[in-house]
């Protein structure tokens, strides 16, 4: 399968490039086959993103037989059009995880996060993947005096849990910062490249992927789940929902979650990128982080503009600060299903 062709910037005020992530631009379509024939596995893994096909893996080197479904395609929806930061870092969060859950459970999630990085760092070694993973700091910052408290509180509620946090007055951007909290030893990766690899070692000898085929609901009967797709059923001992939102949800999950949107473009920088990943501390959200290319060189992805799902605004508005003096390559939207706890995902994304 071809892989998807970079188009060169042409001229003009417009944002040239092509409305698709980088990850599927440099990596080949997958086509497995829908689910046909009504199946008898151990587990079955619904939803293709990282959490899935992650979850699936470790199931059948478990010894279990899976199968994975997917309503579209594989690595295409969320973790197709991720910033791909494998990190622990998620904005300024440390400090109201201990003030609404109490430092054991804002520990839990640190070592969660933490263990997690691992992980795929042993899965890259383990599986001689080559997928761009790279040994990164990540920032958060602020231009403004009025989020150096706030900083400085995350800093300390970070260093109670043992996350590898500390305080920094500069960062390797090439402007003034007022401060930033920064933490050592985190990652960055092309997920495409990297769970594609999994999925070969995932298949044959009872893995199942099954590509358009979608969940519609899940009955269980004497110790058995039946999950019903829009092309047959699959009957499973246990079933992980892995998916974007839940679509099989009694405890009503979905009353706690919402759906936002930010922007991201890919470009060339006129110079070498700044080594690092980054993120405001302040509105509007903005995303920095760079990407090596197969020809050598490097692609500098700027985020921001985070809004509801229900909205879309234009990329114009991160756009033309960066506009004279690069060359824009690509541009695409993400989504994700945050929680009203700051907790992050529900489910897999």
């Amino acid at each position: 399968m071809d892989t998807i062709k970079l188009n060169d910037a042409p001229g003009g005020n417009h944002l040239p490039g092509e409305p698709i992530s980088l990850w599927l631009a440099t990596t080949p379509r997958t086509d497995f086959k829908s689910l046909k024939d009504d199946l008898s596995v151990d587990v079955a893994v619904i939803g293709g993103g990282i959490a899935g096909i992650t979850t699936a893996l470790l199931l059948k080197q478990s010894g279990a037989s899976v199968a994975l479904i997917e309503a579209r395609k594989i690595v295409e929806s969320v973790t197709g059009n991720t910033t791909a930061k494998v990190t622990s870092q998620h904005g300024l969060i440390y400090d109201h995880l201990i003030k609404q859950f109490g430092t054991e459970g804002a520990q839990t999630y640190a070592d969660s996060q933490q263990a997690a990085i691992e992980k795929i760092a042993s899965l890259v070694e383990e599986n001689r993947i080559d997928c761009d993973f790279t040994r990164s700091d990540a920032y958060v910052y602020t231009e403004t005096e009025s989020e150096l408290e706030r900083i400085t509180a995350d800093v300390e509620a970070s260093t109670k849990v043992g996350l590898p946090a500390s305080y920094a007055e500069t960062t390797p951007l090439p402007f003034e910062i007022k401060g930033a909290i920064r933490f050592t030893n985190q990652a960055r990766f092309h997920p495409r490249k990297y769970l594609l690899a999994l999925v070969e070692k995932f298949l044959g000898d009872d893995g199942y992927i099954f590509e358009e085929t979608r969940a519609l609901d899940i009955d269980e009967k004497e110790r058995i789940c039946h999950v019903t797709t829009d092309k047959g059923k699959v009957r499973a001992k246990q079933v992980v929902i892995a998916t974007h939102f839940p679509f099989y949800d009694p405890a009503m999950y979905f009353a706690r979650m919402y759906p936002k949107r930010s922007l991201v473009l890919g470009c060339r920088l006129s110079g070498k990128a700044p080594e690092g990943m980054f993120i405001t501390a302040e509105s509007p959200f903005r995303s920095f982080r760079s990407n090596p290319l197969d020809d050598g060189g490097e692609i500098w992805m700027v985020g921001g503009e985070n809004q509801s799902a229900l909205h879309r605004k234009g990329f114009a508005r991160i756009g033309p600060p960066l506009h004279r003096n690069r060359l824009w390559r690509m541009g695409h939207d993400q989504q994700h299903g945050l929680r009203y706890d700051s907790l992050g995902p529900c489910y897999g994304a």
